[in-house]
């Protein structure tokens, strides 16, 4: 084999794995590149509702929250994981606490795609009450401020959809992330059901 031809062989091996590289450091900036010392919260910045009105994040009613990042076109862990909670909401209506001390919010993570339109379609047919659950989105820069607030991670692959961190947030009255919980499977709406009774008895 000629110099020439190794070197191209290199190349061609360098742009094969470049793009993996870059994101892998890319994924390492953002878990090991942020402050060690700062708590995940929800941010102090306002979102939209589905009715074009300002959100804001601010929790001025002191509700404990459960908040999911889920995108409309999400194949798994998304729709999963809102069914889930729409199970976990009817015990707590049951109870009389969904909008009375306990709050869910949904943001989407693709506000491009999914518009008021798109969202509302999604929350009736999955059988989203919108007792107590509030469905929001921003603008991309808004979205990336509380991703990166709570330590969620997204990134648009090639094939169009998202792969993201797999995390639900329990949010206390002071926006701050009290507890991670799993997505799709490893959503389970009985122990969480048993959390927030718990944080709430406790007062």
């Amino acid at each position: 084999m000629t110099a020439a031809s190794t070197t191209a062989l290199r190349i061609r091996r360098l742009l094969i794995f470049l793009p993996i590289l870059v994101f892998l450091i890319l994924l390492s900036s953002w878990f090991f590149g942020q402050p060690k010392n700062v708590q995940a919260a929800l941010p102090d910045i306002s979102l939209e509702a589905l009715d074009g009105s300002a959100f804001p994040l601010t929790n001025e009613k002191k509700n404990l929250r459960l908040v999911e990042l889920i995108y409309t076109r999400c194949p798994d862990v998304c729709p999963t994981t809102t069914v889930r909670m729409v199970q976990l909401q009817k015990r707590l209506m049951e109870e009389n606490m969904m909008g009375n001390g306990i709050e869910f919010l949904t943001v989407t993570i693709d506000p491009v795609n999914d518009t008021p339109e798109v969202l509302q379609k999604y929350a009736q047919n999955i059988g989203i009450d919108p007792q107590g659950w509030v469905i929001l989105r921003g603008d991309e820069e808004t979205i990336k401020t509380v991703t990166r607030s709570l330590g969620f991670f997204a990134n648009q692959t090639e094939d169009g959809f998202i792969s993201h961190t797999t995390s639900t947030y329990l949010v206390d009255e002071n926006n701050v992330v009290l507890r991670k919980f799993g997505m799709g499977e490893d959503f389970d709406p009985d122990e969480i059901y048993e959390e927030l009774i718990n944080l709430k008895q406790k007062g």
